[in-house]
């Protein structure tokens, strides 16, 4: 079995719980045919727990990060 490495420096009194596909719709206003494509090609990293797929909130705002269009006019 692989080990999990420990951030000593993570507070784990912060960690967000994770979203399902229809959570993560809701969240970035899409359907969710759309988050489970984006989940499908890896575009947005995914667990799968017991069957289900969850996605962890900090995956989430790296992937929004990379999506960012500064500086461009409307």
């Amino acid at each position: 079995m692989a080990t999990v490495p420990i951030d000593s420096h993570s507070n784990h009194d912060e960690r967000r719980p994770f979203f399902t596909s229809r959570q993560l719709a809701d969240y970035l206003a899409l359907s969710e045919r759309t988050v489970r494509e984006l989940l499908r090609t890896g575009a947005i990293p995914s667990y799968k727990v017991s069957g289900a797929r969850r996605i962890d909130p900090a995956d989430v705002d790296i992937w929004l990060a990379g999506c960012r269009e500064e500086g461009k006019a409307a």
